[in-house]
């Protein structure tokens, strides 16, 4: 967990931020929500949202706009699929879906999917498959971005949980005031992920745990029956996290109604006391995410699962092998042909300059026949025309080859300003690839002796900038 971290989680009532330093959370914050930014769960007012984002992260100090963000499982479906190995290769997404459909009511239109293979069996893999509602991820995403926040990972929550409980079995049930989720782990695997919404109205205490404990009992029962020989054992722990998880009402009815052992969260992170641990759980759980140490396939045991549930359309962009090997083919044959360009294109300039001025001058040297003595202004002037034409021609093709490289790669060429001696222009591209491999193009044009630009304080590191100035040297 080296470097910084910021985990965002939120729900149809509020909004926990954390940030967490290397193994140790250094800052936390929460802010309830209005209720008509959600609809069914599902963000019906993504605009607000992100304003209510940016002012939470500006009033607690959490800066940064990379962050891991947990979405709801709410509507979602999940299975562990035993996936047959191919004859020749690996196991691919065709392969998998091929085999949720056969259990899975799959509607890729509806759901983005996701995978992951946690365990080896005889002849196949055990796959762990993942179907989030479309309208859920696609909501949250862009209210994060119109937050200024870049979200380079999505995770479940009830993953995110079973990785803060850090247990090889356990219960977790994580109430919210509009939904709870009930996760049951075995082998450090979330294997059974419900989560429920629910409309609390004018219920008692009572009758809230009574709706919670069937529930629970519900589930464990169900894993039971699809497992009647490897039933959950009845000293598996209980641990229970969310918002209310702070109500002592609830909790203590609960207490006397649940058939399990209910444990307090101890994550493996250094944290304050007075951090409320169970309720920002889901928090602690993304903060963690790869860290978890791993079983090793084929020895009978899980691989916890680490799947990044941001659709591939959210992510930047990032090239093939082929594609590599294609730019860089591509590259050495164009850095093989410019210079032959450059000198052809140089001398077909400074030709047709030359003859355009050698007609003029002849046609002066016609009429001034009686100043021919006079050689040396003539000369002068001739000397000053030609500096001028190498420092003219000379910012001609400066320009060229910015903009030349520049429409190569895409990117867009703003303001130009030429010091004699150097250049400086603006510009800006789709991504800090496109801006990194242009710089190095022009370095690598061996037209300029060097390549800078400046860095502004508390910003990206240079090799993740997407645009700005940028000063060539001649």
């Amino acid at each position: 967990m080296a470097g910084r971290v910021i985990t965002i989680e939120i729900s149809s009532t509020d909004i926990r931020l954390m940030e967490t330093e290397g193994e140790r959370v250094v800052k936390w914050a929460s802010r309830s929500l209005e209720p008509d930014m959600f609809e069914e769960e599902v963000i019906s007012d993504p605009q607000a949202l992100s304003t209510a984002v940016r002012q939470l992260m500006t009033s607690s100090g959490i800066r940064g706009r990379k962050v891991i963000a947990g979405v709801s499982g709410l509507y979602s479906i999940s299975r562990i699929l035993i996936v047959p190995n191919p004859p020749r290769g690996s196991i691919t997404q065709q392969t998998v879906l091929e085999a949720a459909r056969e259990v899975m009511p799959l509607s890729e239109d509806e759901l983005y999917f996701s995978w992951q293979t946690v365990a080896a069996t005889e002849g196949g893999q055990q796959v762990l498959v993942v179907g989030v509602p479309r309208d859920v991820i696609d909501g949250e995403v862009r209210a994060l971005k119109a937050a200024g926040l870049n979200p380079r990972i999505l995770d479940l929550k009830a993953i995110a949980l079973a990785r803060a409980v850090n247990r090889e079995q356990a219960i977790i049930l994580n109430i919210e005031p509009t939904s709870f989720d009930v996760v049951i782990v075995v082998g450090g695997v979330a294997e059974v992920m419900r989560t429920v919404a629910w409309q609390q109205g004018d219920l008692t205490v009572e009758d809230k745990a009574e709706h919670l404990v069937s529930a629970l009992e519900l589930t464990v029962g169900s894993y039971n029956s699809h497992h009647p020989g490897f039933p959950l054992d009845p000293a598996t722990p209980l641990f229970i996290t969310g918002q209310m998880s702070g109500d002592i009402a609830l909790m203590e009815k609960l207490q006397d109604r649940v058939g399990y052992l209910i444990e307090p969260l101890a994550p493996p992170l250094k944290y304050p006391a007075y951090l409320p641990v169970s309720q920002y759980a889901v928090n602690i759980g993304l903060a963690l995410k790869g860290t978890a140490p791993s079983k090793s396939l084929g020895q009978g045991g899980y691989l916890p699962p680490d799947i990044n549930f941001l659709p591939q359309v959210y992510r930047p962009w990032k090239p093939s092998a082929r594609q590599v090997y294609f730019f860089f083919a591509m590259m050495a044959v164009i850095a093989l042909l410019f210079p032959i360009y450059q000198v052809t294109s140089e001398a077909m300039g400074k030709t047709a300059v030359l003859e355009a001025k050698y007609t003029s001058l002849n046609s002066e040297l016609g009429r001034r026949k009686i100043e021919l003595s006079k050689r040396e202004p003539l000369q002068k002037a001739i000397a000053e025309y030609h500096t001028i034409v190498a420092l003219g021609g000379g910012f001609v093709e400066d320009l060229k080859v910015i903009k030349s490289i520049a429409e190569e790669f895409g990117i867009e060429v703003g303001s130009i300003s030429h010091g004699g001696g150097s250049i400086t222009f603006t510009c800006q591209a789709d991504s800090y690839t496109v801006f990194r491999d242009y710089k190095a193009a022009l370095k690598e044009s061996g037209r300029f002796s060097s390549v800078t630009f400046p860095v502004e304080p508390e910003t990206w590191p240079p090799e993740y900038l997407e645009g700005g100035p940028i000063t060539l040297k001649r």
